[in-house]
């Protein structure tokens, strides 16, 4: 017997989920000229085609979209952490994951720099400690093990090594994601050799 789910999954998604979409899409194209403490409710409203009304049935306000934003972003982020499952220091698996990164930044960049500029609604502020603290975690298991196999040796405890290179990399991924060609190149090769330093010491 077919359901109406299926049915519905055949003929493609349903006026509630182009809503939803639409929505999401208007505010991650308004975010690209203005914060989202400029927008307004009517003016995401008006650009994703649909009323007021509509807008508040999908969410409960314009911080909501963001947060829902930044969701989508968790599984991209999450495929540039291949990097911690290599041994030792791996400079060209470290380049690569900082260039994946700064891709995601360049894409979303808008959406990702409210992560700053809203720290008072619960559920972004929640998405952004989950997201700081699965990197900590995984680079802290990769030092340890780094570490136990004689690539790494005394000096910062793990955590707040860490810790310090996650708030670096905050910093350096909003600048690096606007760089272009030669200058992006170099920024990305430099922000390397610093974060293979703070970890392993010197690497040759």
């Amino acid at each position: 017997m077919t359901t109406v789910t299926e049915v519905r999954r055949r003929g493609g998604p349903t006026k509630g989920e182009q809503r939803e979409a639409a929505i999401l899409a208007a505010t991650r194209e308004l975010l690209n000229t203005r914060s989202v403490n400029d927008l307004t409710i009517d003016e995401i409203a008006k650009a994703a085609g649909v009323s007021r009304t509509s807008f508040y049935f999908y969410f409960p306000t314009k911080q909501a979209v963001v947060a829902a934003l930044l969701g989508d972003l968790w599984e991209e982020f999450g495929h540039t952490y291949a990097w911690f499952d290599s041994v030792g220091p791996d400079r060209p698996g470290l380049r690569e994951h900082h260039d994946a990164v700064a891709r995601v930044w360049r894409e979303h960049r808008s959406t990702l720099s409210c992560t700053t500029g809203l720290v008072d609604y619960e559920p972004l502020v929640e998405w952004a400690d989950k997201a700081q603290r699965r990197f900590v975690e995984g680079l802290v298991a990769k030092i340890e093990r780094d570490r136990l196999a004689g690539f790494i040796g005394l000096g910062i405890d793990d955590d707040p090594l860490a810790r310090m290179i996650a708030e670096l990399r905050n910093i350096q991924f909003r600048e690096i994601s606007v760089l272009e060609g030669a200058a992006y190149e170099q920024a990305l090769d430099d922000f390397t050799e610093v974060v293979l330093r703070m970890i392993y010491g010197s690497v040759s």
